[in-house]
């Protein structure tokens, strides 16, 4: 494909009250005819995002943007084009959306059960603009087991799954094994869940560890895995309804995770950590250039904690992943 401009394309991710989103399908002449859409277009010439959005709303589903909310940024190559998918939240119109253009729309509910049946009707593109309706913001990865042994870290852990007030995601990383002692990683993942998180294993093997586990419970790519696993296991992993993580450090790295599709990354370190000491850190200007190749959303670790999502949003990433914030 030549190496030509990027096109701006501004789309309305409009919620509900109820939690149902409004989608279209695109219509027989269009591109991607029949699959399930968010409404919007092309930016002109000397729009913002914002009067985009405001315009093609109008024009394509007859609704005025009372509030709008910029919530991700992502890239995306066809063979034909290239495009920068710019989503909007939407929480607040005037109107009710209609078809202006002979589409058919439709509103269903967009939650973590839902996300499954969103994502098998809309366009691979459009993966991590649904990803981004419906993940928290912050991600909980577990503290190593060190010295203190299973029963204590169990514990601590499941501790700390209570106390979180939100719905997290949470990354089960125990580390190493101990004195032979395998990780119940059945019962961390369902503590997890019980809690009202979303868990992902992430074991310090090349095994997955997925057998007998709930279909909720999805599972991290470390680098040894994010470069061995291949895509049509990645699929699998995703058709059965896991969420799918990565670690990404660098450009090659996030290049792999975009082959693989996967759901959202995490890009370290940002900063210099007290649990890699050694590790110098990328900064926020690397951050920024990371998190503008990925087709998925980004989640800044390393050094970081809640207080710094305004400073990651304007990075363009999405949420924010620590140790140490959350144990």
């Amino acid at each position: 494909m030549v190496d030509r401009p990027r096109t701006d394309i501004v789309l309305g991710l409009l919620r509900e009250p109820d939690g149902r989103v409004w989608a279209e399908v695109r219509p027989d002449d269009k591109h991607l005819a029949g699959l399930r859409a968010f409404p919007g277009g092309k930016r002109l010439h000397g729009e913002t995002p914002r009067a985009a959005l405001v315009r093609e709303l109008d024009e394509e589903i007859g609704i005025r943007v009372r509030r709008a909310r910029r919530v991700i940024t992502l890239n995306w190559d066809y063979p034909d084009r290239r495009l920068r998918l710019i989503g909007f939240e939407v929480p607040a119109w005037t109107g009710r959306p209609r078809s202006v253009e002979g589409q058919a729309l439709l509103a269903e509910p967009l939650d973590r059960d839902t996300r499954g049946d969103w994502l098998a009707t809309m366009p691979t593109a459009n993966r991590g603009l649904v990803n981004a309706l419906v993940l928290p913001r912050c991600l909980a990865i577990t503290p190593s087991l060190g010295r203190e042994g299973m029963a204590a870290w169990l514990a601590r852990v499941e501790s700390g799954l209570s106390s979180f007030t939100a719905p997290m995601l949470v990354n089960l990383r125990p580390g190493p094994e101990m004195d032979g002692e395998a990780v119940p990683w059945t019962s961390l993942a369902e503590a997890a869940l019980a809690a009202g998180h979303w868990p992902v294993v992430n074991p310090s093997g090349d095994d997955a560890c997925l057998d007998g586990l709930d279909a909720r419970v999805g599972v991290h790519l470390n680098h040894r895995r994010l470069l061995s696993t291949s895509r049509e296991t990645v699929a699998d992993w995703q058709a059965r309804g896991r969420l799918v993580t990565a670690a990404v450090h660098d450009s090659v790295t996030m290049a792999r995770a975009g082959e693989l599709a996967v759901d959202l990354v995490t890009v370290s370190p940002v900063r210099a950590t007290a649990t890699h000491p050694q590790a110098t850190g990328i900064g926020w200007e690397r951050f920024g250039e990371l998190a503008a190749l990925a087709p998925m959303p980004v989640y800044a670790l390393g050094g970081m904690g809640p207080h710094d999502l305004p400073r990651i949003w304007r990075r363009g990433g999405f949420g924010v992943a620590s140790i140490s914030a959350f144990w």
